[in-house]
């Protein structure tokens, strides 16, 4: 494989295109200048693989005269909002697939959420073009199986499609696999330290999980629309590898949809034990109020008025008794909080 020293960067810009070229003669070329793209699409025998990541307008130029692209394939491409979905064009598919991440929180307080990534990609008999805003794990773990010489591009266009999005597919599954250590970590704190964190934790979860299931279910329905065949670019002999990523779709969901259940119920376990504390709460004051209640009394039908009383002739009775109204008040609320029934 003949390798470009350096990684083309558009000037002034953010934009990262990187490409490999899989020639008739069986070699494979990474990063060839664009100005090649036009001869070697030319060739069926070649496969063109252009991934750009960031892109601008300065890349109009190549998705419009080299690919021959769609204006509003492009405008796609440029502004991505797209909901996954699959459009026929006379010389090309396009397909928008939507990738997902965890955010890094910026303040360790923070809990991590889930994002999505648009992926453009549009598939032609000989090339294969690949758009995101974000860098994608899925496009780069194809990247890197295609410079240590896999076979995945001399299989054809579709079977490179198909690649790209299994690894996107695939990457669902460590995200799952993370929120599921959480959902354990909290149902371990509902029976034990639960507080307004557990709570705000519980709520990002339901969040994260009602996010990942609205990203599947379009998802699902872009793989279902492409095993119809009735697109000439995803030949037959693909058809049971999508059928396969259909199958781990599925599967997340079903995986989805457990969680929510799990969280769901985690969240009625919290109120139940939240209302369960607050019962043992207004137990205990009752039992404080009630006990008092006769001294009120008796203490309210005579006045403490009597002669005899040793503290009425003291000098300092007035700080005394103030003061032991300030223990009693800070006594009562070191004792609220040790049991926690204070936020």
């Amino acid at each position: 494989m003949e390798d470009d020293p350096d990684q083309r960067k558009n000037k002034g810009t953010g934009t990262v295109v990187k490409s490999y070229l899989y020639q008739s003669d069986g070699s494979l070329r990474k990063d060839p200048a664009v100005e090649e793209y036009s001869r070697a699409l030319k060739d069926d025998k070649n496969l063109l693989w252009v991934d750009i990541e960031k892109p601008d307008d300065d890349d109009v130029d190549i998705l419009l005269n080299i690919f021959g692209l769609h204006p509003l394939t492009v405008e796609d491409c440029l502004v991505p909002n797209a909901r996954p979905k699959v459009e026929q064009f006379p010389n090309y598919l396009f397909v928008a697939l939507q990738a997902v991440t965890l955010n890094q929180p910026e303040e360790e307080d923070e809990e991590e959420e889930v994002e999505a990534v648009e992926v453009d990609v549009c598939i032609g008999r000989n090339f294969v073009l690949t758009v995101h805003a974000d860098p994608i794990k899925g496009i780069k773990l194809n990247q890197d199986r295609v410079e240590k010489n896999s076979h995945i591009m001399t299989k054809g266009s579709d079977f490179l499609f198909h690649s790209i999005t299994d690894a996107i597919v695939d990457y669902y599954f460590p995200i799952i696999d993370k929120l599921e250590d959480k959902i354990e970590d909290i149902e371990d704190d509902l029976f034990g330290e639960a507080d307004d964190e557990t709570l705000n934790k519980l709520y990002t979860l339901k969040k994260n999980m009602m996010f990942l299931r609205r990203s599947v279910g379009p998802l699902r329905d872009v793989i279902n629309i492409l095993l119809r065949g009735d697109f000439d670019q995803i030949s037959t002999g693909t058809h049971i590898y999508f059928r396969d990523i259909y199958d781990h779709l599925v599967r997340i969901n079903d995986l989805i949809g457990t969680n929510r259940e799990i969280i769901t119920g985690a969240l009625d376990a919290y109120a139940k034990i939240s209302t369960n504390k607050l019962n043992e709460i207004m137990k205990i004051l009752t039992i404080i109020c009630t006990i008092m209640m006769p001294l009120t009394l008796i203490t309210g039908i005579y006045g403490m008025n009597f002669k005899f009383m040793p503290e009425i002739g003291w000098k300092y009775g007035y700080l005394f008794v103030w003061g032991l109204m300030v223990i009693i008040i800070i006594g009562m609320l070191v004792f609220f909080k040790r049991r926690k029934w204070l936020s």
